[in-house]
């Protein structure tokens, strides 16, 4: 067929072109006015090589001869009053990306790193004040000698009780934490909590992360393992509100909802 088009059409004007002129005179077959080139579509999407458009019904059609391959079709939005469609669920591994993002924007994010400057800055000050006012009663008590710095500085941190100097957390404690976390969270997924999704992980995770520094127990069952080194990157609980914007009491509610979790599924 295609040749008794050409006899029709010639002579052709180019030998080849880039930028054909298509005629259809079949089908599944066209012809270039131009160079007589020859367009056949194939019925199977394996051997079709044509520009294919897709349509509202998802229907896929060649742009050159309209010719539509046979295939299954089924709408984007398909309605059907009788079947119920529910979301798929998040894989496992997105609860672990999402804790990990969590963890690591409270451990070493902006917020987390502002924390830790201006905490040791307050506690860099406290210490210095203490230090001066050491060398003056040094001074006082003994004008000509030379103090000893090494006891100063000691006599200065015995002033306070407890110096709590934040460090930065590392990858690997980072990762820690969130499997520990994470593992922790699947479990109660899989009985059957719904506390651990949308905005409500947040707080899930943040008062997990605090829990971490002494762990979690429940009838000699360790619910969260106790990651002390936790403690040195963290600022304390009533900084929580003032640095990332968390409410202090998600500890312990926290902790209760878990428990409530483990001693429903005990008394079953």
């Amino acid at each position: 067929m295609h040749q008794v088009w050409r006899k029709v059409r010639k002579p052709f004007r180019y030998p080849s072109c880039r930028a054909c002129t298509w005629e259809a005179y079949d089908a599944q077959q066209a012809g270039c006015l131009k160079c007589g080139r020859h367009h056949f579509c194939h019925a199977n999407a394996v051997d079709n090589t044509c520009p294919l458009i897709m349509c509202d019904d998802r229907t896929r059609v060649c742009q050159i001869t309209g010719f539509v391959l046979p295939e299954v079709r089924h709408a984007v939005s398909e309605f059907c009053d009788t079947t119920h469609f529910s979301d798929k669920p998040p894989p496992e591994n997105s609860l672990n990306r999402e804790v990990t993002a969590v963890v690591y924007s409270l451990l070493t994010g902006e917020r987390a790193r502002r924390c830790r400057e201006n905490e040791n800055a307050r506690q860099y000050t406290k210490l210095s004040h203490h230090l001066y006012r050491q060398m003056r009663v040094f001074k006082a008590l003994h004008p000509n000698r030379l103090p000893c710095v090494c006891q100063l500085l000691s006599s200065a941190i015995q002033q306070e009780r407890y110096w709590r100097f934040m460090e930065q957390a590392g990858e690997d404690l980072i990762e820690h934490c969130a499997e520990t976390i994470t593992n922790c969270l699947r479990e109660l997924r899989l009985k059957g909590s719904r506390m651990i999704y949308g905005s409500r992980l947040r707080e899930m995770v943040c008062g997990m992360l605090y829990m971490l520094k002494h762990g979690l127990t429940y009838r000699d069952r360790i619910l969260l393992q106790c990651i002390p080194e936790v403690d040195r990157c963290l600022p304390h609980e009533n900084k929580i509100e003032a640095y990332f914007g968390i409410s202090s009491k998600v500890i312990c509610m926290t902790e209760n909802e878990v428990k409530l979790v483990f001693r429903e599924t005990y008394q079953i």
